[in-house]
Order: C-alpha cells, then sequence, then structure tokens
C-alpha cells in the first residue's frame, strides 16, 4: 500500500513516544507548498555538495588533448591515456569511474568554466559569494535561503531544508525558514538529563506542553519556543528514518558517504524534504595533491554513484537532482610544492534523471590565461544557479539572483 506524505507524518506523531501533540506543518505543510510552487514542482528534491576548498577541476576534467595541460601541469598532471573520456578533448580522472558510469547512463551534466568576473581568491569571500549568488556581498541570506523564503516558508515543515553539516551553511540562511544542521542523527536529539534517563519522556513531554500554544507573533520569545517546538518534532521524525533501512548502493566509508547515505534515508521517508546540504572538505591542495586530492575524488565519485543506486533501488530517483559546487578553482599551473594554488573558472556536475546530458563550455582556453595564469569565466556562476531555480525548483529565478544570467538548459524543465 503506497502511503502518502501526510499520513506517514500523521501516523509517525502517533506512534513516537514523545511527541505529545501532532506537529502543526504535518497536515497543510504539503498543501500549502504545492500552492506556492506549482505542482509540477512540488515532490522535488535538490541535494547540494559542496566541494570545500577550491577543487582542482583541471585534474578532475582533465583537458587531455591539449598540450597545453601536460606542460603546466608537468609536476602533478593527469596521464592523458589514464582519463575516462567523455569526448574528444575532456576525460574524468581514471579514479572517477562511478560518475563516469552515471555518464554513461545520460545522467551527468557537466558545466565548464563556471565562476564571476573579478574572483576572489579568499576562501571565506569566495565562499560567501557562492552562498548569497553575490559578488558584491550586499546580500546576507544564502540563495536558497531567499528561495525558501519565497516558496517554502508558509508551508511550516521544518524539514523542508536540512544541512548535513556542523553548523548552518550561509546557503540556506533565510529569515523565515528554520533549518536543522547535524552530522548524525543520534547528535540532533533533544537534550534531557543524563542522570533521569528513565524521565525522558516525561522530560520532553513536559518541555512540549509548555510550548504547545498557536504562535502568531514573529521575532518575540514566543517564536522562539515555537522554533524549539518544531526541532523536537523533527528530531522525532528524523530518529525514524534509518530504522530497518537497507541501502541500495554501497557508500564509501566516511563522512561523504554516511552523510549521503542519511540523505538518501531522509528522501525515503518521504518528510517533504526540498533542499539536502552536505560539505565535503579537503580541497585545499597546495601540495602532494597527487596523493591527497585522488582519494577524494574517489569518494565523491564512489558517493554519488552509491547514492543514486540507492536511490533507483528504492525507486525514489525519479525527483532527485544533485548539484555540486566549490568556492573557485586552482591556478593552471602546478606549483613547487607538487600542488595547486586558488584560481578561478571552475567545472561542477549536475546529476540526476532530468539532466539535459551533454557538456555546457569549454573546454578550458588554457592558451588564453589573465596576468596571473588563471582562466576566464564563461559561464556564470547565477546563470548556473538559475537554472537550476527556474528548471527544476520552478521559481523566478530573477526575483532571487537579479536579471541578465541565462538559462544553461542543462535541466530538463518539463521532466514528470
Amino acid at each position: 500500500m503506497v502511503i502518502s506524505r501526510r499520513d506517514f507524518l500523521l501516523r509517525t506523531s502517533g506512534f513516537v513516544t514523545v511527541s505529545a501533540m501532532v506537529p502543526r506543518w504535518a497536515v497543510d505543510g504539503s498543501r500549502l507548498f504545492e500552492e506556492s510552487i506549482g505542482a509540477d514542482f512540488a515532490n522535488r528534491t535538490l541535494v547540494v555538495l559542496e566541494l570545500a576548498g577550491g577543487n582542482d577541476d583541471l585534474n578532475t576534467v582533465v583537458p587531455y588533448s591539449d598540450n597545453l595541460y601536460t606542460q603546466m601541469r608537468s609536476r602533478i598532471g593527469i596521464a592523458p591515456g589514464s582519463v575516462l573520456q567523455l569526448d574528444g578533448r575532456l576525460g574524468l580522472n581514471p579514479v572517477m569511474t562511478g560518475l563516469k558510469a552515471l555518464w554513461d547512463h545520460n545522467r551527468v551534466a557537466l558545466l565548464e568554466n563556471v565562476g564571476y568576473p573579478n574572483s576572489s581568491l579568499s576562501h571565506f569571500a569566495a565562499r560567501d559569494v557562492w552562498h548569497t549568488a553575490d559578488p558584491q556581498l550586499a546580500q546576507r541570506n544564502g540563495w536558497l535561503g531567499r528561495w525558501a523564503d519565497r516558496y517554502i516558508a508558509a508551508s511550516g515543515n521544518p524539514l523542508a531544508c536540512t544541512a548535513i553539516s556542523q553548523s548552518l551553511p550561509r546557503t540556506l540562511l533565510s529569515d523565515s525558514v528554520g533549518v536543522p544542521s547535524f552530522v548524525n542523527l543520534a547528535s540532533y536529539q533533544y537534550a534531557t538529563d543524563g542522570s533521569f534517563p528513565g524521565d525522558r519522556s516525561n522530560q520532553i513531554r513536559t518541555f512540549l506542553t509548555q510550548n504547545g500554544a498557536e504562535y502568531e507573533i514573529e521575532n518575540t520569545p514566543d517564536a522562539l519556543s515555537r522554533v524549539a517546538e518544531d526541532a523536537i518534532h523533527s528530531s522525532d521524525m528524523l530518529q525514524t528514518v534509518g530504522s530497518g533501512y537497507v541501502p541500495g548502493g554501497v557508500y564509501p566509508a566516511g563522512t561523504l558517504g554516511a552523510g549521503l547515505l542519511l540523505i538518501a534515508q531522509i528522501i525515503n521517508a518521504n518528510l517533504g524534504a526540498r533542499i539536502l546540504y552536505i560539505t565535503y572538505g579537503g580541497f585545499d591542495n597546495h601540495a602532494t595533491e597527487n596523493s591527497d586530492h585522488d582519494p577524494l575524488l574517489t569518494n565523491v565519485s564512489a558517493g554519488i554513484q552509491a547514492f543514486f543506486d540507492d536511490l533507483d533501488a528504492h525507486g525514489k530517483a525519479h525527483d532527485v537532482l544533485l548539484m555540486t559546487w566549490s568556492e573557485f578553482g586552482r591556478r593552471v599551473a602546478d606549483n613547487g610544492s607538487n600542488g595547486t594554488d586558488h584560481g578561478t573558472a571552475a567545472a561542477h556536475f549536475v546529476v540526476g534523471n532530468a539532466v539535459r546530458p551533454g557538456i555546457y563550455g569549454g573546454p578550458p582556453n588554457l592558451a588564453n590565461l589573465d596576468s596571473n595564469g588563471n582562466r576566464t569565466i564563461e559561464n556564470d556562476f547565477r546563470a548556473y544557479y538559475g537554472t537550476i531555480l527556474q528548471d527544476w525548483l520552478g521559481a523566478d529565478s530573477a526575483a532571487i539572483l537579479g536579471t541578465g544570467y541565462p538559462n544553461l538548459g542543462f535541466v530538463n524543465r518539463s521532466y514528470a
């Protein structure tokens, strides 16, 4: 028997022992979101994978037919004969067999030479630029936080946006939508007095009773109580998602594999998740890049493949799109420490059944570098974001990002 999201939430609220009442968002959230975004887009989920540190895309997507690549990467370049060819000019790093398998099944779009004018090469500033989609850093909230304020605030679902992260990514910072951030389910629970473990349920019931009223006034202590109440209910829901779950893919060991598995479990639980965010770090490879970068790419590639294998096995891949980003690329020439320094343009992946597969832009023009030895920008990152906002999330991208950024066409908007 197929159970709707609404029925699942209502039933879960009934049997979880610490749930003293049905959450406000359980009944009306799905309907309100559908009304705000449109029925064709209401069930879609976007997974955002941040590769923190500045991924070296030239050793990720290798311009293997360009002799300048082997000259400028004389220390750490990937051997042209070893790449996993995508076409006659570009190929994946040979460790990325999982992503290549998805490519071969027409589930990957590759965006080349993505960035913005006058790129910042500071990790802190560049991450904020990508988080906010604003090179001037005039925006306080993140680009998806602004989307959330506009489209899902009325749904009241505290699990509409979730980050598998130690802290809230600025991408999801908003005015009206709370975002749970945690690295595992054990860490996302109401902390009761450990001296009285048998009294845990009573302590939580007491809290919920004290904070169970309907609150109408925002930005008040009452509003904070409402947030706390929602956090407990969302925690209750999430504690159930892994119970009896059998993964349909073989995830790599480590934090990325565990995080992607958790995201698959959340999707499979039909909790109305619309944005799921995960960060994987270690990409600031100034030295010994070959020994450090390849294992990272192995995990990214294997993790994405396992994630979609898992979704396929549970019949959930249809409504999921995954995108990657990193705060900048790397300089074209390798350095004396067998690594690469901060650069500008980079390549990014979009994975899912709804992509229009292929390469968008490129290959990198290594003969036309700026005075610092960095590449020129071909695809503005706001066009990248805007295409996802418009064609996957059904949003008015100009209202969130501003005007003037072309749709890059890598998502099949009418996909159903």
